[in-house]
């Protein structure tokens, strides 16, 4: 376990090291997968950060307060409460997400990396996306 502390690492008693052997992952997973040989069971990891997957992910939110998210990362929300409010069909429903995804970014929610979105400091708190 990284202590954090100059790169030094620190043994946490009671658990020694288990080689891991990579998984196969799914076309659209956003979560590297790793299994440890003659063990039930998998653990994966989110690379968001390090090796983003944003060109395969197909994944959209609809917070609590009906906004639609196309990227935990990006500012940006589309109100599918207030057009349901406003009387929008299925068929404009479905208008607003195509448009909502034709306008995702690339990677990151268009904040280019880590510090990037540090410094827009535009986005909800996971607390308040949900998931």
């Amino acid at each position: 376990r990284d202590t954090n502390q100059g790169g030094e690492t620190a043994s946490m008693q009671g658990l020694s090291a288990v080689d891991l052997v990579r998984l196969e992952d799914g076309p659209n997973d956003t979560t590297k997968w790793w299994q440890a040989p003659d063990h039930v069971g998998r653990v994966g990891f989110i690379t968001s950060m390090t090796q983003h997957f944003c060109g395969s992910c197909n994944r959209l939110r609809v917070t609590a307060d009906g906004q639609l998210k196309v990227c935990l990362f990006g500012s940006a929300e589309v109100s599918l409460r207030d057009a349901m409010r406003e009387g929008a069909s299925d068929e404009d429903l479905g208008a607003i997400v195509w448009a909502a995804l034709q306008n995702k970014h690339f990677a990151l929610g268009g904040h280019g990396n880590a510090e990037g979105i540090k410094k827009a400091n535009d986005n909800r708190p996971m607390t308040l996306i949900g998931g």
